[in-house]
């Protein structure tokens, strides 16, 4: 009877210690899943220059807002993650895992809600930092500064005489990046996205192409995005151009003198076309020194695949539409209908 009721006690005690083991490790698993206690959607804190991880949890600890301390320490060590930690204020979801909660503060992800950013075709380097500082993903001024030190893949142009060596190959898209992404990780995602693409129209036309013609289809494209916008006119703008090129008559593109002058004008002036630069290739003979936008991938393919013709020149017909030729006479007089001169 005796070594029954020992039993039945070991036994009881057994079920009690994995009972409170498995509490414990639910309660980690807890703590894990979701570090963070609030009573709002939203925990904000600040991080201040000089905090390390363990002054952030001991922080927010003190006011209420972890659920255990010891065990996200504990975490901490056990894993040895980075314990670097990028000052400002910051606004995350309660419900975030800790995995999350440890990798906004290395990276300095202010929010954790994703802002979408359109980013048109045709836009330059300096547009994309200016849309992105208007959604508040990162200054204007910090994304140009990325964009001069990101170190360049090897199927960009690495040349200090262009504005920007990634001009051309920031793909425009929507995305949803961050508030405080660095731009370096920004920049990572649309080159990704540049890349995927230039590889999928590669791939569907059967060509492959060295990194030095892609920089000159990229460059082709990028004057294509900025000279028209419709769809079936693209590949007879690409024919102009390289037409053109064949017997070494300048491109005359008034996109590259507006990339030139730095600013938008509606209308150049002859003093406009006379701008010294690399770009203007109203002076200068064949392509441009580099990319003056960021085409899309129409403007890709129809730089890659143009269309087969003997036209020379084109001309707005100011309906969005342009009307192309070979004969300088016919394209002189329309310009005179359309724009007067």
């Amino acid at each position: 009877m005796r070594k029954k009721y020992l039993f039945l006690a070991l036994l009881i005690l057994f079920v009690l210690l994995a009972a409170g083991a498995l509490i414990i490790n639910n309660n980690k698993k807890s703590v894990i899943n979701h570090p963070l206690v609030s009573n709002e959607l939203k925990v904000k804190f600040e991080v201040k220059s000089g905090d390390t991880l363990f002054d952030v949890v001991d922080a927010l600890s003190n006011k209420g807002y972890i659920k255990n301390k010891k065990i996200v320490m504990d975490y901490i060590n056990k894993y040895k993650v980075s314990t670097k930690v990028i000052p400002g204020e910051y606004s995350l979801s309660n419900n975030v895992s800790l995995d999350k909660f440890i990798h906004y503060l290395n990276q300095g992800i202010l929010d954790n809600d994703p802002i979408k950013v359109t980013i048109p075709e045709g836009y330059n380097v300096e547009s994309i930092a200016i849309a992105l500082g208007n959604k508040g993903v990162i200054s204007k001024e910090e994304f140009l500064k990325s964009c001069r030190e990101y170190k360049l893949p090897e199927y960009i142009k690495s040349d200090t005489k262009r504005r920007y060596a990634l001009e051309g190959y920031l793909f425009p898209d929507t995305y949803e990046f961050y508030k405080g992404t660095s731009g370096k990780a920004i920049i990572d995602e649309m080159t990704s996205r540049f890349i995927s693409v230039v590889n999928d129209i590669l791939s569907k036309n059967g060509k492959t192409i060295s990194d030095k013609d892609l920089d000159k289809y990229i460059i082709m494209a990028s004057i294509i995005e900025k000279e028209v916008q419709k769809q079936d006119e693209r590949g007879k703008a690409a024919s102009v151009f390289y037409n053109r090129l064949n017997i070494g008559m300048k491109l005359e593109s008034c996109a590259t003198v507006l990339y030139s002058l730095g600013v938008h004008k509606d209308k150049l002036t002859y003093n406009d076309l006379k701008v010294d630069s690399p770009y203007n290739t109203y002076i200068i003979s064949g392509l441009p020194l580099g990319p003056i936008s960021c085409p899309g991938r129409a403007c890709i393919e129809a730089a890659i695949s143009p269309s087969k013709t003997n036209y020379l020149y084109f001309v707005s017909n100011n309906d969005g539409t342009h009307f192309f030729t070979d004969s300088y006479n016919a394209f002189m007089n329309v310009k005179k209908v359309t724009q007067g001169n």
